[in-house]
């Protein structure tokens, strides 16, 4: 398998179909000061078989360098467990050469595209990358909701959810960022919790990933909590940061936010999953927040992290 590095203009016309907005070329060049220099890979062993951005920061080239995953985009499909392993030899046979010290990949959540996924851990467990993080991944599968979702919950999470449908909270889809980064901001000072990205980072993103943003206010028309909600590929959106401010916990926000949201998505046409995100750090679960996700009805699945060291560097 033969590795071409390309100009990020014929990158974007060979790679049609990225795997994810992560994967695109806007969102790379939009994140372009995170790392030394972008690299744009195609694999190809007599055909075009697969696209790769990178980014090589410290003498690491590492996918992705501003997201949460990032992984091969196909551009021939139905490639065999064969491809993947030679594609992943020549990306390492290439750090060689340019006296890299390491490769790390953040994979997707399996449930993101089981087959494709698998057969790209699998090429580097066999090319001897090491598992670096064991991270959980929560999601909700939108076909569940219509068949009885409260009743699905469990007695505590019912419980919560009818408190906060009895204290005439309002839902709203809105363009007010402002009002949601807010939200979010207080909540992450209140929980201790670092917020990676800013406002201005938020807006920016906005422009290649196009995203739903959410209000719950009180029946005071006061703002409690808030959702900013990504859509990443064509069948799965990703919440990437919710919250409330804690003095309103008793009204039990949350639940009455996750309900609305997988309410509203599961009323349209072709998504089929919202990804909650990780509720590890370094493989270690913060279990309050692996029971909640659980409790609201989401189900998990492995997000893998995975590092090449290159033992012949000098």
């Amino acid at each position: 398998m033969q590795i071409l590095e390309i100009a990020k203009e014929e990158y974007k016309k060979l790679v049609v179909n990225p795997f994810s907005k992560f994967d695109t070329v806007e969102f790379a060049e939009l994140n372009k000061n995170k790392v030394g220099e972008i690299k744009y890979f195609i694999f190809n062993n007599g055909k075009n078989r697969f696209g790769l951005i990178a980014g090589v920061k410290d003498n690491v080239l590492k996918c992705p360098f501003s997201a949460t995953f990032g992984i091969f985009s196909e551009i021939t499909h139905n490639n065999s467990i064969q491809h993947y392993y030679n594609a992943i030899n020549s990306l390492i046979e290439w750090c060689k050469q340019k006296n890299l010290k390491q490769i790390i990949f953040c994979c997707p959540p399996i449930f993101y595209d089981k087959n494709h996924i698998t057969k790209f851990q699998n090429a580097l467990f066999c090319n001897n990358f090491q598992l670096l993080d064991y991270d959980v991944n929560f999601e909700y599968n939108l076909s569940n909701f219509k068949n009885g979702y409260v009743e699905s919950l469990s007695s505590d999470a019912r419980r919560n959810l009818k408190i906060s449908l009895k204290e005439d909270l309002s839902f709203e889809k809105t363009d007010d960022i402002d009002s949601v980064y807010a939200i979010i901001k207080q909540n992450r000072e209140e929980k201790g919790f670092p917020l990676w990205m800013s406002l201005d980072d938020i807006k920016n993103t906005n422009n290649i990933i196009k995203s739903d943003f959410f209000l719950v206010k009180n029946k005071n028309n006061e703002n409690i909590a808030s959702a900013y909600v990504q859509k990443i590929t064509k069948k799965i959106v990703n919440v990437v940061y919710w919250g409330n401010i804690q003095k309103y916990d008793k009204l039990y926000p949350m639940n009455f936010i996750a309900y609305k949201i997988f309410e509203y998505y599961s009323n349209i046409k072709n998504i089929d999953f919202i990804s909650i995100g990780t509720s590890t750090k370094d493989g270690i679960p913060n279990i309050g927040l692996c029971n909640f996700k659980t409790n609201i009805g989401c189900s998990c699945s492995p997000k893998l992290n995975f590092i090449w060291n290159n033992k012949y560097k000098d």
